[in-house]
C-alpha cells in the first residue's frame, strides 16, 4: 500500500509539473470518453435496456404478410380467425394505431392520441393501472358503457393529476367518456398514445380487405419465437387455401416488441456509436503521442532510475499510475460532458426516437464509463512503459547532452498513430458527406406539391355517426374553406383528410372495379367479388374537397377534378392518383370505371372515376409515390371528422397561418388546432436524417481536428529533434525551400498513407450506410476525393508552421550549440 501511495503522489507531483500536458490529455480523453458515454446511454436505454413490463422478452408483434412480403396490418375476420386457432401465442389483441382526436371536459380542450384496444391487450403487457382500474368484462362488448383509461402525462397535464374517480368526463369522438384508469409512466404502446377505449365498443368489419388492426400477444409458456412463426405461418396457409386470395394473407410475421419499436433506429444509433468510439480511438492515439514524446523528453531521468536498480515492473507502475491519474480525470470530465450531451441530444433530437423518456446517465452508463476509462488507462500506460522501456539506459546516459527521441521504434510507434487518426477521421467525414449529399439529393427532388407559401390547418371534427351530423360537418368545413379563401392574398383553399408528411395513419385498402353500380348490396358480395384479383387493385383513400388540388399545386393530368356539381347527393365521384391509374388500368383510359371503396368508410355508394392527378409523396421524400384515391369530402359523410385545411397564398406560409387563426376561433372555437406551414412538415419528416448528420458531421469535425493536431505536433517534434541536421544542411547550401519541403513531404506522405488507408475503411463503411443514405452510391467517387483532398489540405496547412520554423533554422548558433 505504501508503494502505491508513494507511486501516486509521485505521478502527481510529476503532472503537476506539466499542467499544459496534463490539461491537454485530460480534455482529449473527456471530448471522447464523453462522446461515447453520451451515445451509449441512448443505446442502453432504447436499444439495450428490456421494455418495462414482466417478462418482456415474451411480448411479440404480429403482422400479415401478402404473397410479395408486403407488410399489412390485420383485418378484423382474420385476426378472429388467427386468435381461435393459435396456440402458441396467448393473449392476441387488437390495437388500432394511435389517432388524433378533440378531447373536451378536460382542464383545456385538446388535441389528444386515441386508440382502441380489445380484451386481451392490457393482460398481454401484464402492467397494472397506477390509479383506478383496466376495463370491466360487461364494458368490453357492443353497446358497454363508454369508459377510458389515461396514460400518466395526460393525466398529469390536462387532469391535473386528481385523484380518480373524477367528477367530469371526457367527451371525444361524440360520446362521453368516463376516466377509470391511469397508466404507469413507462407504459407507452403505441407509442406517443395517450388514451385507450375499449375496441368492443366499435363493430367489426366483415371485410377481409380492411386491413385497420395491429396485433400483439404474448408468446405461451415453453415456447419459442421458432416454433410460433411455424404455427402461425400455417394457420395463414389454412386460411388463404379456405378463403383464396380474400384473405391478402400469405404469411403471418411474428416478431419481438422490442424488435419492433426500435429496429427502425437500431442501425442509425450503431452507426453514430462506432462514431463516437471513432473519436475516442483519435482522441486516446493523440494522448498516446503525448505520452511517448514526453517519455522521450524523460528518458535520462528514467535511465537514472534504471541505473539505480529500478526494474521494468517500477517503470510501468509508474507509467501506469500517470495513464490511471489522467484517464480517471477525463473520464470524470467526460461523465459531466455526457450528461450535458445527452440533454442536448433529447433536446435535439426530432421525436422520432423510441423510449426517449427511458435514456439518462444512470448507474449502468457510468459503470460503463469508468470501466472505458480504467481500459484506456491500461493501454495508454502498457504501451508508454514498453516503448520507453527498450530505451537503453547506457546509451542514454552517454549521449546526455543530446536531446533523445526514445529511438526509431518510437518515432514509427507515433507516426503510425498519427496514420490510424487520419484514417479514422476521414472515415467519419466520408460518412457525414454521404448523409449530407443524400439530403441535399432529397431536397431537389419535386414532392408533387407546394412545399412554399401554403398553411396547414389541422382540425378534428365531432364524429360523422350519422348523416345529420356528417352534413354538419361539411357545412362547418364549408364555411371554413369559403372564409379562408376570402382572406387578402389568399389564391386558392382546399381540405384533405390526410396531409402529406403529417404523420396521419396512412389508410391503404383494397377496391373493386365494379361491371355496374348494383353490383355490391352488402359486405357479403364485397368480400366475394373480392376473391377475384382481377377485380381487385389496392390504393391509399383519402377524401379531398375541389380547392385542395389547386392550393397544393397538384397537377390535373387528364378529365377533371371535383367542382359545384359534386353535391352530397349526386352520385359520387373520384379522382385517382396517376400512379395508380398506369398500375391498375396500364393500357385503358381509367376515365368512367367503377369503383367500390366502401369498405374504408363503410359507405358502399360506388365511385365513379372523373379525373387523373399527378403523383405525391405522401410519407416522405424518401418514400416513392403510392397510389392514390381522393373521394369529395362532400359525399363521402363518415370520412369528414379528421381534415386538414390546406391555403395558398404569395405573403408566405407563417403570414398564411397567423391570418387564419382568428377565422378558426371565430366558427370552430370550441376545437383545438394546430396551425403548421409545409416548410415545418419537410423539415420535420427530414429532421431524423439532420440529426444524424449534425452528429456525424460534428463527430468527424472534432476527429480531423485532434488527428491533424497530433500530425502537426509529430512533425513538431520531428522538427525540434533534427533542429541540428538542418543546420548542417544550411551550412552546406540548402536552401529555405529545400528544408520547407522536406519537412511538407514527410507530412504529406503520413497524410497520404492516412488517407489510404482511410479510403479502404470508408469502403468497409458503405455496407453499414447502406439504407440511410437516398439516390447516392455510398462509395460516391466524388464524394470520397473531395474529402480526401480536404483532409490532405488541412494536415499540409497544419504542417506549414512546424516547417516554416524548419526553414528558418541559424545554422551557426546550431553549431556552435554543437561545440
Amino acid at each position: 500500500m505504501d508503494t502505491v501511495l508513494g507511486g501516486l503522489r509521485q505521478s502527481l507531483r510529476a503532472l503537476g509539473r506539466s499542467p499544459g500536458f496534463t490539461l491537454g490529455c485530460v480534455l482529449m480523453l473527456a471530448v471522447g470518453i464523453g462522446a461515447s458515454t453520451a451515445l451509449f446511454s441512448v443505446v442502453e436505454g432504447v436499444l439495450l435496456r428490456p421494455l418495462p413490463y414482466p417478462r418482456p422478452e415474451r411480448l411479440v408483434e404480429l403482422s400479415q404478410r401478402a404473397a410479395d412480403g408486403h407488410p399489412m396490418r390485420f383485418s378484423d375476420p382474420n385476426f378472429e380467425d388467427v386468435r381461435t386457432r393459435a396456440r402458441t401465442v396467448s393473449a392476441l389483441a387488437q390495437v388500432s394505431g394511435a389517432a388524433s382526436v378533440t378531447v373536451m371536459g378536460a382542464d383545456a380542450p385538446a388535441f389528444a392520441t386515441l386508440a382502441l384496444a380489445s380484451r386481451d391487450f392490457f393482460p398481454a403487457f401484464a402492467v397494472r393501472p397506477v390509479q383506478g382500474r383496466l376495463f370491466a368484462k360487461e364494458e368490453q362488448q357492443p353497446g358497454g358503457a363508454p369508459v377510458v383509461v389515461v396514460s400518466h402525462a395526460f393525466w398529469k397535464r390536462y387532469l391535473g393529476a386528481r385523484p380518480l374517480p373524477l367528477p367530469d368526463t371526457l367527451t371525444f369522438e361524440g360520446r362521453a367518456y368516463t376516466v377509470v384508469g391511469v397508466m404507469p409512466e413507462s407504459f407507452d404502446y403505441p407509442v406517443g398514445t395517450q388514451l385507450w377505449v375499449p375496441r368492443e365498443l366499435e363493430a367489426p368489419l366483415p371485410s377481409r380487405t380492411a386491413h385497420n388492426w395491429r396485433v400483439v400477444g404474448r408468446l405461451a409458456d415453453g415456447v419459442d419465437l421458432q416454433a410460433a412463426r411455424a404455427e402461425l405461418t400455417h394457420i395463414a396457409r389454412e386460411l388463404e387455401a379456405q378463403y383464396g386470395q380474400d384473405t391478402r394473407m400469405h404469411d403471418i410475421a411474428v416478431e419481438p416488441l422490442q424488435e419492433s419499436l426500435v429496429g427502425r433506429v437500431r442501425s442509425t444509433l450503431y452507426l453514430l456509436s462506432g462514431a463516437a468510439a471513432f473519436l475516442l480511438l483519435v482522441a486516446g492515439a493523440n494522448v498516446t503521442n503525448l505520452l511517448l514524446a514526453r517519455a522521450a523528453t524523460r528518458a535520462r531521468e528514467l535511465a537514472i532510475h534504471v541505473a539505480l536498480g529500478a526494474g521494468p515492473g517500477a517503470l510501468i507502475r509508474r507509467f501506469l499510475m500517470e495513464s490511471l491519474l489522467l484517464s480517471l480525470a477525463g473520464g470524470a470530465l467526460g461523465a459531466v460532458l455526457a450528461a450535458w450531451g445527452v440533454r442536448a441530444l433529447l433536446a435535439a433530437e426530432p421525436g422520432h426516437l423510441p423510449r426517449v423518456h427511458e435514456v439518462g446517465v444512470n448507474a449502468t452508463v457510468l459503470l460503463f464509463t469508468l470501466g472505458l476509462s480504467l481500459l484506456l488507462a491500461l493501454g495508454l500506460g502498457l504501451l508508454t512503459a514498453l516503448r520507453a522501456a527498450r530505451q537503453p539506459p547506457g546509451a542514454t546516459l552517454a549521449g546526455a547532452g543530446r536531446m533523445h527521441t526514445g529511438g526509431g521504434g518510437a518515432e514509427r510507434t507515433r507516426r503510425a498513430l498519427v496514420v490510424g487518426q487520419l484514417a479514422l477521421a476521414l472515415v467519419l467525414l466520408v460518412g457525414a458527406a454521404l448523409l449530407g449529399r443524400s439530403l441535399m439529393g432529397l431536397l431537389s427532388l419535386d414532392p408533387g406539391y407546394r412545399t412554399k407559401e401554403v398553411a396547414v390547418l389541422s382540425l378534428v371534427l365531432p364524429p360523422a355517426e350519422d348523416e345529420a351530423q356528417g352534413r354538419r360537418n361539411v357545412q362547418l368545413q364549408a364555411h371554413l374553406l369559403s372564409r379562408l379563401a376570402s382572406l387578402p392574398g389568399v389564391r386558392a383553399v382546399g381540405a384533405v383528410s390526410n396531409f402529406p408528411l403529417e404523420g396521419s395513419p396512412a389508410g391503404d385498402g383494397t377496391f373493386l372495379v365494379l361491371n355496374r353500380p348494383d353490383e355490391v348490396g352488402d359486405f357479403e358480395d364485397f368480400g366475394r367479388l373480392a376473391r377475384e384479383p382481377q377485380r381487385t387493385g389496392s390504393a391509399e383513400y383519402r377524401v379531398a374537397s375541389e380547392g385542395y388540388f389547386a392550393a397544393l399545386g397538384i397537377p390535373l393530368i387528364r378529365g377533371r377534378l371535383f367542382d359545384a356539381r359534386d353535391t352530397i347527393d349526386a352520385p359520387h365521384v373520384a379522382v385517382i392518383s396517376e400512379s395508380l391509374a398506369k398500375a391498375r388500368w396500364p393500357h385503358e383510359d381509367p376515365l368512367g370505371k367503377l369503383i367500390q371503396f366502401g369498405n374504408m368508410d363503410g359507405d358502399l355508394r360506388p365511385f365513379t372515376i372523373v379525373g387523373v392527378v399527378g403523383d405525391v409523396r405522401e410519407q416522405g421524400l424518401d418514400d416513392a409515390p403510392r397510389p392514390m384515391f381522393y373521394g369529395g369530402s362532400r359525399q363521402r359523410l363518415r370520412a369528414s371528422s379528421r381534415v386538414h385545411l390546406a391555403v395558398h397564398g404569395p405573403m408566405g406560409s407563417a403570414a398564411l397561418a397567423t391570418a387564419a387563426r382568428p377565422v378558426l376561433r371565430e366558427l370552430a372555437p370550441e376545437l383545438p388546432s394546430r396551425l403548421s406551414t409545409v416548410e415545418e412538415l419537410l423539415a420535420g419528416s427530414l429532421a431524423p436524417r439532420r440529426f444524424s448528420l449534425l452528429l456525424l458531421g460534428a463527430f468527424g469535425a472534432m476527429a480531423l481536428l485532434l488527428s491533424v493536431a497530433g500530425l502537426a505536433a509529430v512533425v513538431s517534434y520531428a522538427v525540434a529533434q533534427r533542429t541540428r541536421e538542418f543546420g548542417i544542411r544550411f551550412a552546406l547550401g540548402a536552401t529555405t525551400e529545400d528544408v520547407l519541403g522536406l519537412v511538407l513531404r514527410q507530412a504529406a506522405r503520413l497524410a497520404g498513407l492516412g488517407i489510404v488507408l482511410g479510403l479502404l475503411g470508408a469502403v468497409g463503411l458503405s455496407q453499414v450506410l447502406t439504407g440511410l443514405v437516398y439516390g447516392v452510391s455510398t462509395t460516391d467517387p466524388l464524394v470520397f476525393v473531395a474529402v480526401a483532398l480536404l483532409l490532405l489540405g488541412v494536415a499540409l496547412l497544419a504542417s506549414w508552421l512546424p516547417a516554416r520554423r524548419a526553414s528558418r533554422v541559424d545554422p551557426m548558433t546550431v553549431l556552435r550549440s554543437e561545440a
